[in-house]
């Protein structure tokens, strides 16, 4: 019944992002429990401002609070394995990282985990004008580049059994990769610096070729064009340089 009457509400909503966050909210009761107890938590807290949004296929309720913690609530799942695998990874590397990792910690709601980040500050890319973003686009590829190199080439000892064999070794286009690199990182707009990267769950060690061509497609289609071929000379020039050592 939920189902049905989510999909009748948000037959009349336009905007995808608060039509996927009514559906959720509507199909999830529990999200409203899920805001209660951010708002016990924060009691007291000055000039609180609390705001909601879904994740990527509505598998998890966030909520912001004061643009300076982040909570991401489980829907379908208790969350535990995704929580404990994502701050093993993140925790590794953070040390490493050219490009900051929100820091990251785990609670418990009841029986489900809840991931708490630092919030990132800065704007997602199509939070900019695709002019304004090509006019900048070689700097930004260079950072892209160097941190697809430094992450794709490490071999955090521990993170090593969850590779394929504790044994397989990084090569061109094949090791450590974040997941999801077409949007998932933060640009200060004054200097075009990639401040943070976020959302880590999806990472693992394989080739990521094939995620890269989704980056790219999805770049293009949103007019930021070319992008994934200055990601990938730069990328190309590192590893070579590095190669040859």
């Amino acid at each position: 019944m939920r189902h049905l009457i989510s999909n009748i509400v948000c037959g009349f909503i336009d905007k995808k992002s608060v039509r996927d966050k009514v559906r959720t909210m509507i199909r999830y009761p529990q999200t409203h429990e899920y805001i209660r107890y951010i708002k016990h938590i924060s009691r007291g807290m000055k000039n609180r401002k609390i705001r909601t949004t879904v994740g990527y296929g509505c598998n998890n309720f966030i909520i912001i609070l004061n643009e300076k913690y982040v909570y991401k609530f489980p829907l379908q799942s208790d969350g535990r394995d995704v929580a404990l695998r994502e701050k093993r990874i993140t925790d590794a590397f953070a040390k490493i990282s050219p490009i900051k990792i929100p820091k990251m910690e785990i609670l418990q709601y009841g029986d489900i985990y809840v991931r708490k980040y630092e919030f990132a500050k800065g704007s997602l890319l199509t939070d900019i004008k695709p002019s304004v973003i090509m006019a900048h686009s070689e700097h930004i590829a260079k950072q892209l580049a160097q941190f697809l190199y430094v992450i794709g080439t490490a071999d955090p000892v521990e993170i090593r059994d969850l590779k394929p064999t504790k044994t397989t070794k990084p090569d061109f286009m094949y090791g450590w990769f974040q997941g999801d690199i077409w949007q998932n990182f933060m640009l200060d707009e004054k200097t075009f610096d990639i401040t943070y990267f976020i959302d880590w769950e999806g990472t693992e060690f394989a080739d990521f070729r094939t995620s890269l061509r989704i980056a790219s497609h999805n770049w293009d289609k949103f007019g930021y064009m070319g992008i994934i071929v200055d990601v990938m000379y730069e990328y190309a020039k590192l590893y070579l340089k590095n190669k040859k050592k």
